[in-house]
């Protein structure tokens, strides 16, 4: 592009001189003054000078010395008629800028020097100014103010694109930056669906665990309970063998109480089958005054605990059966510790009430303040908070189930409530 550039501006510079010439020597019949003829050759001089320097001059377009070096070529154009296109190449350049002082800068010296060319060529000619000075001077500034419009408008367009480059660069680096804000946003939901089925698994495999010990513990309790029954009839079975001068209504007491410790060992040998033996050694049973023992042992570690009766009292409750107790005790254990784990020192109300064919027992406690809140990761089927883990409820659920019972949670915000029942 340089290269054109010189090439071109020497061409076109050359041809407008030699039609100068060519007029020079019509005016004076091929014999043209002396003066005229150097004033020509210099003319040539400069234009091929500044003809060839213009192509590379582009590359400095942006610096101070080729802002310099741009208005000497103009000032120079203004002396040689052979650098006017190289001079309009530099006045577009310079208004490219978009610099008002620039513009009449250059406008000035392209003034002050075709003022002086006419001058050098009226003395060459050995006449005055005359009214061909005011075309010329009018001519040279509308063609200077024509080349820095155009390169005027040139500048605003390649100024306009170059913004609007930037603009879609910052768009563009806008959207990368967003699909991988998008794409971590992803990554982070996948991280905590990750965690939370995780969380689910473990919570899960945590309350199996539980139900799982639960089995086990009633499993532990029934087998005692049903090998209870099984030395009862094992005892008065061998009394029977060895007594035979018992009388016969002695008899009948002793085979009554065989065959009732024989139903109780089978109804409780089915409720054992649905649960395992563990290995852990085992406690003695439960026994109906061992409901208020519980109770009372709580009262002397300061928890404020009352038990009531209902249609239902401590012998009729023995008569039902172990397995039956030992729930209860298990129950009440729990819903003590539950309260005094989220109550401390808040009175908790127990109510064991028999209702046709249900046993019931109700635990009642406040919260300990108004704006205390139960804890919420309680499991599903439960309705209602449970403790912080819910290990505890859900043990009292499963063995409550197992007996074909179950366990509801109620919480209102200011009362917490826990209510277990299991079949009479």
């Amino acid at each position: 592009m340089a290269a054109a550039e010189s090439l071109g501006a020497v061409l076109f510079g050359t041809l407008l001189l030699l039609l100068s010439f060519g007029t020079v020597l019509a005016e004076f019949a091929d014999d043209p003054p002396g003066g005229l003829v150097a004033l020509h050759l210099g003319d040539l001089l400069i234009g091929l000078l500044i003809g060839v320097l213009i192509g590379p001059l582009r590359f400095l377009a942006h610096t101070r010395a080729g802002t310099a070096l741009h208005l000497l070529a103009v000032t120079l154009s203004g002396f040689s008629l052979a650098g006017l296109p190289a001079g309009l190449i530099a006045l577009y350049r310079l208004g490219r800028k978009r610099r008002l002082w620039l513009d009449l800068c250059a406008i000035a010296l392209l003034l002050a020097a075709t003022l002086g060319l006419l001058s050098l060529d009226s003395m060459a000619r050995g006449t005055g100014a005359d009214g061909t000075w005011s075309i010329a001077v009018i001519i040279s500034i509308a063609i200077a103010v024509t080349a820095l419009v155009l390169g005027r408008l040139s500048g605003t367009r390649a100024a306009l694109v170059a913004s609007l480059r930037q603009q879609a660069e910052a768009a563009e680096r806008e959207r990368i930056a967003a699909e991988q804000a998008r794409e971590a946003a992803e990554h982070a939901r996948a991280s905590a669906e990750q965690a939370r089925a995780s969380m689910e698994r473990a919570r899960a495999s945590a309350e199996a665990q539980v139900r799982a010990e639960e089995r086990t513990a009633i499993a532990r309790d029934m087998h005692d309970s049903v090998s209870h029954h099984l030395a009862t009839i094992a005892m008065h079975a061998g009394a029977m063998s060895y007594r035979t001068d018992l009388p016969p209504e002695q008899l009948r007491s002793i085979a009554t109480t065989v065959r009732d410790a024989a139903q109780q060992a089978n109804a409780e040998l089915r409720e054992v089958l649905v649960a395992l033996r563990s290995d852990e050694g085992s406690q003695p049973l439960a026994t109906a005054p061992a409901l208020q023992d519980i109770v009372d042992r709580a009262r002397l570690r300061g928890q404020p605990v009352t038990l009531t009766w209902k249609d239902v009292d401590a012998e009729a409750l023995d008569r039902r059966g172990r397995s039956t107790v030992v729930a209860l005790s298990r129950v009440l254990t729990e819903m003590i510790t539950n309260a005094a784990k989220h109550a401390p020192g808040a009175p908790l109300t127990i109510l064991l009430h028999r209702r046709e064919d249900r046993l019931v027992m109700t635990a009642v406690n406040p919260h300990p303040s108004t704006d205390s809140t139960a804890p919420a990761d309680a499991p599903d089927d439960l309705a209602g908070p449970v403790l912080s883990t819910g290990h505890g409820l859900i043990g009292l659920q499963e063995r409550a189930r197992l007996l074909g019972g179950d366990v509801r949670i109620e919480d209102d915000g200011t009362t917490f409530r826990v209510e277990a029942w299991m079949p009479w």
